[in-house]
């Protein structure tokens, strides 16, 4: 872990390498205000990182830093006691699981319905999904990049979270949707 102990205050400042970043960076400051941080100093910050040519969106908790930076593959975060590399698989001896959220979905109709198997693009030694509908959920461990789901879950509104992977690509689930 890198620590620097240096006031980047007076060495900052703002350029626009490409017209995309200034495009971004000018929405998002008609957009957001930013305030004091001395004020929230202490407090555990929420991270969204806007990734992928579509700015795809992804949230990190738990981290008490007020800012980052990515510069040629490196990502660095910085807090009052430092900078910090930001790198690896643990965090200070803790593994750090890799997990994502799929989007609540009622999968186009307002029926319920019900997955039989999923297909993921997914590396790793033992990655799993879990489904959960109406506040009841089972975890089904992914194998040769299929998982079937047990017939008992049955609902309108699904959510999947699919982790402990070290690469996610293509997902593809197939509701059965109930009718009479």
């Amino acid at each position: 872990m890198l620590i620097i102990h240096e006031t980047l205050i007076s060495g900052l400042t703002c350029t626009d390498e490409a017209i995309l970043k200034g495009s971004v960076y000018s929405l998002l400051l008609e957009e957001f205000s930013l305030d004091d941080l001395g004020a929230v100093s202490g407090d555990v910050w929420e991270t969204w990182a806007f990734n992928g040519k579509t700015f795809e969106p992804s949230v990190y908790s738990g981290f008490s830093f007020n800012s980052y930076a990515f510069e040629e593959g490196v990502t660095y975060a910085a807090r009052e006691e430092g900078i910090y590399l930001l790198e690896g698989t643990s965090d200070a001896g803790a593994v750090i699981h890799d997990g994502v959220i799929l989007s609540p979905s009622m999968f186009g109709t307002n029926n319920r319905k019900h997955f039989r198997a999923g297909f993921f693009d997914v590396e790793g030694v033992a990655p799993i999904v879990r489904g959960e509908v109406g506040g009841i959920g089972s975890s089904i461990p992914i194998m040769r990049s299929r998982a079937t789901f047990p017939r008992s879950l049955v609902g309108k509104k699904w959510t999947f979270l699919i982790a402990e992977f070290d690469e996610l690509g293509q997902v593809e689930l197939f509701p059965i949707v109930l009718t009479r």
